[in-house]
């Protein structure tokens, strides 16, 4: 079965690795294929479905192979790994005119034994994918018919990273973060409700009401410091589909986290002056200061590291 971090994986940023690594990936693909040799793959399906079981242990990115004739019609129903749910309420592929996919049409027109096709999305697993063909001659080396295998391209670029034990495990970090990010909003739920609350208290009682406000107004941003961290860390860690190996993705959750800090703590500063200056008599203005100065270093020092990283 696919991970959920496979049904909602980013695109471009797979499509960028696969340039990045496209000499490699045919290599490797070219090498797969042609220790398939001889024609018995084309008509025994049991000969296809041992070599998928054999091949998946060791490259758990191939996900389909099936065969056709030279005119591109299919000879037998797809064989799919066993880490792989193919999509039965298809049409069996038995009898299929695949003739028009860019697999044959490569095939034909060129002389290599093994093509090796662009990423496309798979109508069998809505996954990204690559397709590598190869053609089988007979005896008299006359082409008998092309063998197709379909890769998952996910999983492909995370073998050649050696990523996948930390793909594995990836779900339960995700689900710690969703947990942390979950409390840290209802925290911040908790801190308006008692803003709130103390707001309907202040206009039961009038009076003097600076006090209070000033005590309002810092439950206020507290809480909405607290939940742009947890929105950020759900959508950082949890909703969206990162790459690790990626500077552009360290750069963007570092900027979004300390955005929120210095958003909070200029805000905080601020409050803290006016307090001081209304309530306290001037008492913590130097404390305000400083405060509002390492919000200013904060922003000076995260403007100095996206120039830096950006180079």
């Amino acid at each position: 079965m696919l991970s959920e971090g496979e049904m909602r994986q980013n695109h471009l940023r797979l499509i960028e690795n696969y340039q990045q690594y496209e000499p490699a990936i045919h290599r490797l693909l070219a090498s797969m294929m042609t220790s398939f040799s001889g024609t018995t793959l084309l008509s025994d399906r049991e000969a296809q479905a041992g070599v998928m079981n054999r091949i998946s242990r060791y490259y758990p990115f191939a996900e389909l192979m099936y065969s056709v004739d030279i005119n591109g019609v299919q000879l037998m129903d797809t064989v799919c790994s066993p880490g792989v749910s193919y999509r039965q309420q298809r049409e069996p592929g038995k009898g299929r005119d695949r003739s028009h996919r860019p697999y044959m049409l490569i095939a034909r027109n060129t002389d290599n034994q093994v093509c090796v096709t662009d990423p496309y999305l798979s109508c069998a697993t809505h996954q990204l994918a690559i397709s590598s063909i190869q053609a089988v001659h007979d005896s008299e080396g006359n082409v008998a018919g092309y063998l197709v295998m379909n890769f998952n391209l996910q999983r492909l670029i995370s073998y050649l990273k050696g990523d996948q034990i930390r793909a594995g495990i990836h779900p339960i970090f995700q689900s710690i973060y969703a947990a942390i990010g979950g409390m840290l909003v209802l925290v911040s739920m908790l801190l308006i409700y008692a803003a709130g609350v103390s707001l309907w208290k202040a206009f039961q009682l009038g009076g003097d009401v600076t006090t209070r406000s000033f005590g309002i107004v810092i439950l206020i941003t507290l809480g909405l410091a607290i939940f742009d961290l947890g929105k950020t860390i759900l959508e950082e860690e949890v909703l969206a589909h990162k790459d690790i190996h990626h500077h552009d993705t360290s750069r963007r959750t570092i900027t979004r986290f300390m955005s929120a800090i210095v958003i909070a703590v200029s805000i905080e500063s601020l409050l803290l002056m006016f307090k001081s200056l209304l309530v306290d008599s001037g008492g913590h203005v130097l404390n305000a200061v400083w405060m509002l100065m390492a919000a200013v270093a904060l922003l000076m020092s995260l403007g100095v590291y996206l120039k830096l990283s950006k180079e």
